[in-house]
């Protein structure tokens, strides 16, 4: 397993300053288990289980896993919805030394193959068929390719090696053996918006101190109710704020199985949620849902937007509806968590930054030859610290490409710190459009457009031309019924003083974007599509 190593120095820094931990991540939660067993651990739309229950199932799949005879860091995967299934996986893996590799619930034959294979997973739990797919049959296609797969179990009864939900609830002994909480056993999954998704590593320890700063950030606590909506099964942001951080706290997590914009406010009504967390997309598609006028959300304290940037008139516009305060957490699967808002942060930094770079890490702002720019100015955000992976899993090429020697991870977001440390993220160093020899900011268009009232959702993408290289490209999704006309649009730009050369020069409508795992915009999926479209072009 080639990864980013971590040096004996950052080890004892880390752990002398208390930020890391001597003790797996189970150990946490098998201490709240023993404060308040009863207490609701983690629910999904099938069942909820205690924190007792948690660590009993728990146990019971890692000691049936040990028996299987896998190795220390062996790889065991999950395919499934947003279940309780994927927290009592992970625990399973993490009692035992074994690597958790979630995969979502869209990712179809194609994904599956890549990740399955790429991984070398020797065991997988897949759910029931959803939305028509059949993992397990489709598993069963891809098996002879895959010859360390050895074990496939199925959830609900569906058949398998295994039956995944007898083994959690057959009581059998076991003895936890000893390990490292330093060493990469997690594995968050890319999204995949630039081609198949790839696997980040994380330990314990990465991953202690990552949810240590989100729980002090929102200030989140025993008792809380944390509803996830996004996508948990890629390990993500899906996974790690709505049900690794209540785990860790003692607070209970709540999982949205099947996403749409009215399931989504009828749980967070329903079930009382304190904290929230969607990605931008689903924040926005609140917003638009008609039943959400009547409703009570006096219970809500946060909702994290996470995963993608959300426009600045978007956080002030869910901040009024819910009543609630938005927390935005700035990172990436594989180069770990950067910069986060907290909960006292004044309006000013809530809407216009990403928060305060966290302590321990180490930031800087750099240029194409990777000399650091100057104060204020736009640069490449790099970054090293304590949540940082350990590169990609069996891809040791594309590790040495995302990582220095010293553990520098090149980001590809450009944007700005200010004096007191607040980051601000202004576009993406791919996403750049490059017309004539100048850059163009496809993120400064994005957020004029999105508080347009016609406008659902944009998307800001660069097309080839001959002459300029590039020219710009805005691809819309409209509110229902609304029209907006190219002029029209154009002149709202001017309004507020958009260059003539940033404009765009081709506008798209689209009933929906094509989407990642994680919900974001695939760029490269939008390119292509409209490749295929006779656009005419906008005059300027």
């Amino acid at each position: 397993m080639a990864v980013v190593q971590l040096t004996a120095e950052l080890v004892n820094r880390y752990g002398q300053a208390g930020i890391w931990q001597d003790r797996p991540l189970y150990g946490v939660v098998d201490e709240i288990a023993g404060r308040t067993p009863d207490a609701v651990a983690v629910a999904d739309q099938h069942e909820q289980i205690s924190y007792a229950e948690l660590v009993r199932r728990s146990s019971n799949l890692a000691a049936w896993l040990l028996a299987q005879d896998l190795a220390p860091g062996a790889p065991v995967a999950v395919q499934c919805g947003n279940r309780t299934a994927l927290a009592v996986t992970h625990l399973a893996c993490d009692r035992a030394d074994l690597v958790f590799i979630p995969l979502s619930s869209g990712w179809r034959r194609s994904e599956m193959a890549h990740l399955l294979g790429a991984s070398g997973a020797e065991v997988l739990v897949a759910s029931a068929p959803l939305k028509g797919f059949d993992y397990l049959a489709t598993v069963a296609e891809l098996r002879p390719s895959l010859p360390h797969l050895r074990l496939v179990g199925g959830m609900d009864g569906v058949g398998g090696d295994f039956d995944f939900d007898a083994i959690c609830t057959t009581d059998r002994p076991f003895a936890a053996p000893s390990r490292d909480p330093n060493a990469p056993r997690f594995v968050m999954v890319t999204s995949g918006t630039t081609g198949l998704p790839h696997m980040s590593l994380w330990s314990d320890n990465n991953l202690w101190y990552f949810m240590s700063t989100y729980v002090a950030a929102t200030q989140m606590a025993a008792g809380d109710v944390a509803l996830g909506m996004a996508p948990a099964s890629t390990g993500g942001v899906g996974y790690v704020f709505p049900v690794l951080g209540p785990l860790l706290c003692g607070a209970t997590s709540v999982l949205l199985e099947n996403w749409t914009a009215e399931n989504g406010l009828d749980l967070l009504e329903s079930v009382r949620a304190t904290h929230a967390t969607a990605i931008p997309t689903q924040i926005l598609k609140l917003l638009n849902e008609p039943s959400i006028k009547g409703r009570d959300f006096g219970s809500l304290r946060t909702f994290t937007n996470a995963g993608a940037a959300m426009p600045p008139e978007a956080g002030r516009e869910m901040e009024r509806v819910f009543g609630c305060i938005e927390h935005v957490c700035y990172g990436a699967t594989d180069g770990g968590s950067l910069a986060m808002l907290r909960y006292d942060d004044p309006p000013e930094k809530r809407y216009t930054t990403v928060g305060r770079v966290s302590e321990f890490n180490e930031v800087r702002l750099v240029d194409n030859a990777m000399n650091d720019v100057e104060p204020g100015a736009v640069g490449e955000i790099i970054w090293r610290g304590p949540t940082k992976s350990f590169g990609y899993l069996n891809e040791p090429e594309r590790t040495a490409a995302a990582f220095s020697e010293d553990g520098w991870y090149r980001s590809g977001d450009l944007g700005t710190l200010d004096d007191e440390n607040y980051l601000s993220i202004v576009g993406r160093v791919k996403d750049l459009v490059i017309r004539g020899g100048q850059n163009i900011s496809p993120r400064e268009l994005e957020d004029l457009i999105i508080a347009l009232p016609e406008v659902a959702d944009v998307a800001v993408i660069g097309i080839p031309d001959e002459l300029f290289g590039e020219r710009v490209c805005a691809c819309l999704v409209l509110r229902p019924g609304a029209e907006l006309s190219d002029a029209k649009l154009l002149a709202e730009l001017r309004k507020h003083g958009v260059a003539t050369f940033k404009l765009p020069e081709r506008v798209e409508i689209f009933e929906d974007f094509p989407k990642s795992a994680g919900g974001k915009v695939s760029k490269l999926e939008l390119r292509a599509l409209v490749a295929k479209r006779d656009g005419a072009a906008v005059d300027v």
